[in-house]
């Protein structure tokens, strides 16, 4: 039984990688984030980083 349980690892590398990115998203202003607009904007950066999105500046409003 103890190797049954000891065999899984606790944590992924790539687990422990989402949590450090997730709070750097979540901050103390940003708070009251829904969980579906944390994964929401996690995948869109991802997607961004992946060159699956274009970004494109927004124009500046300000009058001459």
């Amino acid at each position: 039984m103890a190797r049954d349980f000891l065999a899984i690892p606790a944590t992924s590398v790539s687990v422990e990688r989402l949590f450090s990115a997730s709070r750097h998203l979540c901050t103390d202003l940003r708070s009251s984030f829904r969980a579906q607009t944390v994964t929401e904007a996690m995948c869109v950066k991802q997607w961004i980083r992946a060159g699956l999105l274009e970004v494109i500046p927004a124009r500046s409003s300000k009058k001459k």
